[in-house]
């Protein structure tokens, strides 16, 4: 699943990073990875990964809650 998470993530590439390295987003998917366990939703896991990457990155993270909502969806429908 962590590798599922990675590849989904790394498409997304919520900073537009380029060149993206493959580990570029590790620890946020490790995050999003763990905060699974104490979701139930995609909107929870939504709320999550939104503040997972305005912490990392943060004004460099401008997407919107809805494209966050749309990237935890495909992430949960993934499983």
């Amino acid at each position: 699943m962590r590798d599922i998470i990675i590849q989904i993530i790394n498409e997304w590439n919520p900073v537009d990073i380029y060149p993206l390295l493959k580990d570029e987003y590790y620890s946020e998917s490790q995050k999003v990875f763990e905060a699974m366990d104490l979701t139930s939703t995609a909107n929870e896991l939504a709320k999550e990964m939104f503040n997972i990457f305005v912490k990392s990155f943060g004004k460099e993270f401008n997407k919107s809650m809805d494209e966050c909502r749309y990237i935890a969806k495909k992430i949960i429908n993934s499983k």
